[in-house]
């Protein structure tokens, strides 16, 4: 006789598509391929859900919301069913979500993934923090394994008591391999945007808000180009901070040398016609952005902190620099677009460590992986442990 798989509804409350949007749809349709029995449980009419119909993939049409009764509803009788065996949530929402569907069933398991260094919750203050704190500690106590995506991630989670180091592995986000047949022509991309084909072309993809920190690159760039008069820098995305960086370009007189795109779909063909990719963040819990960088071949500069320490070989597929510092940024850039035989060695060696570092195959399996142990452990296993280390 052969045992089903068992039954996984990943979880997700968001109405927009950034990093945790895209983990969860690669991770969704290669546990497909992979033959596991997987589900998303999200907005009806978010990105997420729309993507998700659109590659064929099972989505459950509830809003794993704090206070969205029906939805716990749905959750607990898919559990008494059968239908699913573990939750596996990725924000505070949905663990809490999870936690509220698992207590009200009676049964099944919980995988959380941590994608930030730190969570919303830590910041607050007074009587919201006491309140946030003895939820995030009941659910804590219910929640199986903690899945990090870096090692950063993975310290502050046992920091802050999420997890005792047993209860948590670290998996690198993964990403497809770039299909090179969808991507557009270097010399049609560089045209549209308007740049002659051998000028030196900086891209970075970054959301513009404070932690992104784009106006350091910009102040980079005003040093770079007094080195390479024609270099150009693009940066492909949208946030609050576009009227001040555009200013601050301004001020600098950086018109024709640094451009912000906004939002774009053809992100990946920007990045392929580039020279090099940049990633300013600060506080960067990994940088897939850089991982897909690396898979088209492009060198990277990123910051010496968070997920990038642990994607970057510095010297070798990219460079590292300190944070909020445009002279070593500027050094770096000015570095890599001196000399194009560097370039392209950095640029293959990254190529080769994404392969063998960063795909979503590798991802998955790793995934399975939590998933088998959490379903082998006994069901007080987890809340022993963090009980445990909570009274330690």
């Amino acid at each position: 006789m052969i045992t089903p798989k068992p039954g996984i509804l990943i979880l997700n409350d968001t109405s927009v598509f950034a990093g945790t949007e895209q983990y969860i749809f690669l991770l969704a349709g290669s546990l497909r391929n992979a033959g596991e029995n997987v589900s998303i449980a999200c907005l009806d009419d978010s990105p997420l859900a729309l993507r998700l119909r659109a590659a064929g993939q099972a989505v459950v049409p509830v809003c794993p919301a704090p206070l969205n009764v029906h939805a716990y509803k749905v959750a607990a009788k898919l559990l008494r069913e059968g239908a699913i065996q573990i939750l596996h949530a990725n924000n505070g929402r949905t663990a809490m979500f999870a936690t509220l569907a698992v207590t009200l069933a009676g049964s099944g398991r919980i995988v959380m993934t941590q994608h930030f260094l730190e969570p919303c919750y830590v910041t607050r203050r007074g009587i919201k923090a006491k309140l946030s704190n003895i939820m995030h500690r009941w659910v804590d106590r219910r929640t199986d394994h903690l899945i990090a995506i870096s090692e950063a991630t993975s310290r502050g989670a046992i920091a802050r008591g999420e997890a005792k180091p047993e209860g948590i592995t670290v998996i690198p986000n993964g990403t497809a391999p770039p299909d090179r047949s969808a991507l557009r022509a270097i010399r049609a991309v560089r045209e549209e945007l308007g740049f002659e084909q051998g000028i030196p072309l900086v891209v970075c993809a970054a959301r513009l808000e404070p932690e992104k920190d784009v106006a350091t690159l910009i102040e980079a760039m005003a040093l770079v180009v007094r080195q390479f008069p024609t270099a150009v820098c693009v940066v492909a995305g949208e946030g609050r901070l576009r009227n001040e960086l555009q200013e601050r370009i301004s001020g600098l007189g950086l018109e024709r040398s640094v451009r912000l795109l906004g939002f774009r779909t053809d992100v990946m063909s920007i990045v392929n016609a580039s020279d090099l990719f940049v990633l300013p963040s600060v506080a960067e819990p990994f940088g897939l952005v850089l991982v897909e960088a690396m898979s088209l071949g492009k060198p990277v500069v990123a910051i010496a902190a968070g997920g990038p320490l642990e994607i970057v070989e510095h010297g070798r597929t990219g460079l590292l620099v300190p944070p909020q510092n445009p002279q070593e940024m500027a050094a770096a850039i000015g570095q890599l677009l001196t000399s194009p035989e560097t370039r392209d060695e950095m640029g293959s060696r990254g190529e080769s460590k994404y392969r063998g570092e960063f795909t979503v195959e590798r991802m998955t399996e790793q995934t399975i992986g939590v998933y088998r142990r959490v379903l082998a452990e006994p069901a007080s296993h987890r809340a022993d442990a963090v009980a445990n280390s909570v009274s330690a």
